[in-house]
């Protein structure tokens, strides 16, 4: 049995968007712009998972007949072999996977109390890593370790998905989406629950000054979520990727761009990891 699944896109500038997956055997699939800046379409779906991509007309100067394949930039999982946003459909909902938390209700240390191990997770792992599972799992494995040298907080260095497969993470490509080379965003989940159920408390680490050049924002309309060129062409020392405008403001839809979309990828993002932390600690 299909659902009616909606794809959307907020692009308030471009003039034409469309969706192609594998659902369409790549067919393009016409979406329509609202007054709020969105392209939106339904397309019937059964359950399972699928690749897709949003095609857009560029706005930059010179090329504004050109179209371009970009991955979604609120996509929560991307296929790197494709170049792809995927989707997974169960129960006739778009879902993340299929984790269910078991230790979110231990009470964790406060602000003034924590004792922080700062942690690349491929760093922390290194050569012992076991290929055949995630790195998380590997984390997991070393937690009791890490509660006997007295620590209760880990903080992750970032860990939205980058270009590669080794990165310290400062170079974000996909700001919803975590990093595929260190596991599954269940594995993920999994290595916060089991932190929690020692008692430990973790923080993520966040990039919100700039992103990869390859970050699908860019190639739907860089000028209106980033400066043009360098904030600061005299100091090219501190320029180390396209540079979010937090200054721009959309008069038409009342809105700071740059500002909406950290929020939400910092909040919603990863919202069903750290949102119920935030709950414990209120």
């Amino acid at each position: 049995m299909s659902s009616k699944i909606e794809f959307t896109l907020f692009a308030p500038r471009n003039e034409k968007a469309a969706l192609i997956g594998s659902f369409s055997n790549w067919i393009q699939i016409s979406m329509e712009k609202d007054e709020q800046g969105f392209f939106r379409t339904f397309t019937d779906l059964e359950d399972g998972t699928y690749q897709y991509k949003f095609r857009v007309q560029s706005v930059e100067t010179n090329h504004d007949s050109e179209w371009r394949d970009v991955i979604d930039p609120y996509a929560t999982e991307v296929d790197t072999v494709t170049g792809s946003s995927v989707i997974r459909v169960k129960a006739g909902k778009k879902v993340i996977d299929n984790y269910v938390w078991q230790y979110d209700r231990v009470p964790l240390p406060q602000n003034s109390a924590m004792v922080l191990y700062e942690m690349h997770i491929a760093d922390f792992i290194g050569e012992e890593s076991n290929n055949q599972q995630s790195k998380y799992t590997s984390v997991i494995e070393k937690l009791d370790y890490l509660s006997e040298l007295g620590i209760n907080t880990i903080q992750l260095m970032p860990i939205n998905a980058f270009a590669g497969n080794y990165s310290w993470g400062y170079k974000v490509q996909h700001f919803f989406a975590t990093e595929s080379s260190y596991g599954s965003t269940a594995d993920l989940k999994r290595l916060v629950d089991e932190c929690h159920a020692r008692g430990i408390r973790v923080i993520i680490d966040g990039i919100y000054n700039h992103s990869d050049e390859e970050c699908p924002l860019l190639l739907v309309d860089r000028d209106y979520w980033y400066y043009h060129s360098a904030k600061n062409p005299d100091d090219p020392d501190n320029y180390w990727d396209p540079e979010f405008n937090y200054e721009y403001y959309d008069n038409n839809l009342k809105i700071k761009p740059a500002w909406q979309f950290i929020v939400m990828s910092s909040v919603f993002g990863f919202e069903n990891i750290i949102l119920m932390e935030f709950d414990l600690m209120r």
